[in-house]
């Protein structure tokens, strides 16, 4: 039997709730750069965890690369000022707080490092993470194992002695498809 010696944390929809700070932020973004306003057809595709170069695409009929690229920089320039209606998920900060100083627990995101580092610290969880994997350390984002695999690989442990948590199919599928053993997390969908 193998021992689990490492914990590895998915964090939107999984640690943190960020759907609806992540729909407000793209909302703003899409009204003012394209005067659209958005509906529920955003927060389903935010939720389905895609990237936005493809559901901009979707949501959008003929929306040209240059709109796609100003919105998302709007997005991110804003996204801080909606993160006060994120919500932590208590039981798994809880878990991870007793965790960290004895196993290794590592954040493995394909988020952009600055709107994840924006999450960690509304919610004050930076300082519990050995270390941390983000959307531009890795070529393909999940469903894709290169994110687990690089925390692997930096971890030092192997893929048997790692737990994950993922909440979302493409992120449990990046886990397993690593060789990791996942928990699904359903608090937040």
């Amino acid at each position: 039997m193998t021992t689990i010696k490492g914990f590895f944390f998915d964090l939107d929809g999984t640690l943190v709730d960020t759907h609806e700070a992540n729909y407000l932020a793209y909302s703003h973004a899409i009204k003012s750069i394209t005067s659209i306003d958005s509906d529920e057809r955003l927060k389903l595709l935010i939720k389905s965890g895609e990237n936005s170069n493809s559901f901009l695409t979707k949501l959008i009929p003929n929306i040209d690369e240059e709109t796609v690229i100003m919105i998302n920089a709007k997005k991110k320039e804003v996204y801080k000022d909606f993160l006060h209606v994120s919500e932590l998920n208590e039981y798994l900060s809880v878990f991870l707080s007793q965790m960290y100083n004895h196993y290794t627990t590592a954040l493995v995101t394909t988020a952009k490092k600055q709107n994840a580092l924006a999450v960690l610290g509304q919610h004050d969880l930076e300082k519990y993470f050995s270390f941390m994997i983000f959307g531009e350390d890795v070529k393909n984002m999940k469903p894709h194992p290169d994110a687990y695999k690089l925390a692997i690989k930096q971890s030092g442990l192997s893929k048997d002695e790692v737990v994950a948590f993922e909440d979302s199919e493409k992120g449990i599928k990046s886990a397993e498809t690593a060789g990791i053993k996942v928990i699904h997390i359903r608090n937040f969908l």
